[in-house]
């Protein structure tokens, strides 16, 4: 009896051990899960604090300001959709300007967002290809036809060859919903 005695404690002391750990370790665990979110959380509310802030300043510059009056304008420069027919037109226009005939081209429309700078929102490309029977005379004009369309389009590729035949791969962009 008596070692039943000097072992008492150290089973009692085990027992309540043994029950503070089941009941109380789950809701530690529980802890640590809840303090993590809560730390996800605060760090997003930071970020949105941080975005509204920017969004506030943008909101009163002048310049921000006059593109969301002129949306249109902005539309035409960069659309939200690809807007092929837009494309067609300029192209139409350019080549007519320059006294060429355009015979179309195949439009290549890429999936894939591409972001140039993280501060500016992603773009899409259409890649399309063109020929022209460019000289000296009129290759100037034409490039710089592409430079001023109200379409942003950037020539990627020229090459001009000895018999007046150019070859040459344009980009235009609009705007990724992602």
């Amino acid at each position: 009896m008596s070692i039943f005695l000097k072992l008492l404690p150290v089973i009692l002391i085990s027992i309540i051990f043994y029950i503070l750990m089941y009941s109380l370790y789950p809701k530690y665990q529980n802890l640590i899960s809840l303090t993590k979110k809560l730390n996800e959380l605060q760090n997003k509310e930071r970020e949105l604090n941080a975005l509204e802030k920017l969004v506030q300043n943008l909101s009163q510059n002048p310049n921000v300001q006059q593109l969301v009056s002129n949306r249109e304008i902005l539309d035409l420069w960069l659309p939200q959709k690809p807007k092929i027919e837009n494309i067609l037109a300029s192209l139409v226009g350019i080549y007519q300007i320059n006294n060429l005939v355009f015979k179309g081209t195949n439009f290549d429309i890429l999936e894939e967002p591409k972001s140039y700078n993280p501060d500016i929102l992603p773009v899409k490309i259409i890649r399309f290809p063109l020929e022209a029977e460019l000289d000296n005379s009129n290759m100037i004009s034409f490039i710089d036809s592409f430079e001023k369309n109200v379409r942003i389009m950037v020539i990627k590729k020229f090459k001009i060859s000895s018999d007046k035949k150019s070859n040459f791969e344009v980009e235009a962009y609009y705007l990724s919903e992602k």
